[in-house]
């Protein structure tokens, strides 16, 4: 019951920004404003997370062990999800007996894997990933070696998260997405479903070889890349340390997207390079998805990111909830 309304909280959140966009409560002039808001509502909310865990007895000892399982993770989960989308194309191939032609290249014309300035784009994309870890990172050292966070509350982080989501709602309206004809497309459902199964196929192999629970693995990894969300969800839950590991692994998946989007486009295989960045195919990892793979995989991209986006609240904390 309490899972249920934790749920409902959360999706109440959600679309009480879609209903206040639509309803001109929030109007589009104010787009900057709640971007500002969103970035403030973000830090703040991976701020929390860090002193949650700083708060954490004898985390020191647990450094090591957090670091390592989220890069575990996020190689796991994005090797799942790119195994399961060519090994799909080729079951395709086969069942259509159209062996000799290429399943992934006819939607794009980017003829030229070498492109220049790659690497200085990868670099200026790893900003962003390093200022969200130095975050959390200030408040895990914060709360661990001074008094500044003896108030610290567990609610804090429940509101932010609130916020957060009302705003996202809020966003999605101004960016006019069009969520009912993404859904509508059974085409654009495919690709999410196998970057689910393969996802949750890659973090499950984990708990075989570890003292890891498996809706604990399972849990980390639905995160799809939405490093914030997926962090603070567990560890609002109830478990810092393994909402760590979800918030790094996940944005460890993040930079894994980064640099294997130019290797997988150069070799067509461009649904799995759309696969791999998880939810952020929507946003981040976008640009890098149309200049590699073409902009005619922008609209794919789309709806891939949105549908994992829309998803993650809630599979997140009942995969998590399934192991008690």
């Amino acid at each position: 019951m309490e899972m249920i309304i934790y749920l409902g909280l959360l999706f109440a959140a959600l679309f009480g920004g879609v209903g206040a966009a639509v309803l001109g409560i929030i109007p589009p002039r104010m787009e900057k404003l709640v971007g500002k808001l969103l970035t403030a509502c973000l830090y703040g909310l991976l701020l929390s997370m860090g002193v949650k865990t700083g708060l954490i007895d004898d985390i020191k000892s647990k450094l090591s062990h957090i670091g390592l399982s989220a890069v575990v993770f996020a190689l796991a989960a994005a090797g799942g999800s790119v195994l399961f989308v060519l090994a799909a194309g080729y079951l395709s191939a086969v069942i259509r007996k159209k062996k000799s032609v290429k399943q992934d290249e006819p939607l794009t014309c980017h003829d030229k894997p070498e492109n220049k300035g790659t690497f200085g784009e990868i670099v200026l994309h790893m900003k962003e990933p390093a200022i969200l870890i130095t975050i959390v990172a200030a408040g895990a050292v914060l709360a661990a070696n001074t008094d500044l966070f003896s108030w610290f509350s567990d609610s804090v982080t429940e509101w932010l998260l609130y916020l957060l989501l009302f705003l996202v709602g809020v966003q999605m309206v101004h960016d006019k997405t069009d969520v009912s004809s993404i859904l509508r497309d059974p085409v654009a459902l495919v690709l999410p479903i196998l970057t689910v199964l393969g996802t949750l196929s890659g973090v499950s192999i984990i708990a075989l070889f570890s003292e890891m629970k498996l809706h604990e693995a399972l849990a980390v990894g639905a995160g799809f890349g939405w490093y914030s969300l997926s962090g603070v969800l567990i560890t609002d839950l109830g478990d810092p340390v393994l909402g760590s590991i979800a918030f790094l692994s996940n944005l460890f998946r993040e930079s894994v997207a980064f640099i294997t989007i130019p290797l997988l486009a150069s070799y067509g295989k461009n649904r799995a390079a759309i696969s791999v960045c998880g939810a952020t195919s929507m946003d981040v990892t976008l640009p890098m998805v149309e200049k590699f793979c073409g902009v005619n995989y922008v609209p794919l991209a789309l709806a891939h990111g949105i549908i994992l986006t829309i998803i993650v609240p809630i599979i997140v904390p009942v995969l998590y909830a399934s192991g008690s």
